[in-house]
């Protein structure tokens, strides 16, 4: 029979003692420590960064849609809003899991005038009878540019969504936010800081 390990040798002794050497209060609280920042502290650190895919906008950072030379629209971020895709037809903004879309300027040829976006928005919501949409009625806005635009908001126990539609000239771009009824309280005065701060570019003659 071999005899016992020596007082101090570590073996058979509990991987507080172990690692930090002494047999302690503190140090099995390290080790919890050690083991908590494993388990909760790196997936949360690495739940706050963005996605790859995902580019943080800083609030007043003025965005373009709209192909140059062609007719433009430029908005001015407000709130902690992410970039999630720019194209020449369209932008789109998350936050907080809701989403908001601006498409560039239309020919009212092709939109209709902003009682005719407004009015299919309506028309959109009251059709998902499920979903017990309440509309609310059209809303007149002038942006700080002096365009004048409708906006409606559609509402149910637990999603809200908001449609406007801002009229230069002869041209219409639209704005579209959906979100939860939770979150939309704290969101809807940067989109309408958004709607209102919409600035069109004509086409190059």
């Amino acid at each position: 029979m071999s005899d016992p390990a020596p007082h101090g040798s570590g073996a058979r002794m509990p991987l507080s003692i172990r690692i930090i050497g002494r047999s302690s209060a503190p140090g099995a609280l390290f080790v919890v420590a050690v083991a908590a920042l494993f388990v909760f502290g790196l997936p949360l650190i690495a739940s706050s960064l963005p996605d790859e895919d995902e580019v943080a906008v800083p609030a007043d950072t003025t965005l373009t849609i709209g192909v140059e030379g062609s007719s433009q629209v430029t908005v001015t971020l407000s709130g902690d809003w992410t970039e999630e895709s720019h194209t020449d037809a369209s932008l789109l903004l998350t936050n907080a899991g809701a989403e908001l879309s601006i498409a560039a300027p239309q020919p009212i040829a092709a939109t209709g005038t902003p009682e005719d976006v407004i009015a299919r928005a309506v028309a959109d919501l009251t059709a998902d009878v499920e979903a017990s949409w309440v509309a609310s009625d059209p809303i007149e806005l002038t942006t700080d540019a002096g365009d004048s635009g409708l906006c409606v908001t559609g509402a149910t126990v637990v999603d809200v969504a908001m449609t406007c539609a801002v009229q230069h000239g002869e041209e219409v771009s639209t704005l579209t936010a959906t979100a939860s009824a939770q979150v939309w309280p704290s969101l809807q005065p940067s989109v309408d800081a958004m709607v209102r701060s919409m600035r069109f570019t004509e086409a190059a003659a």
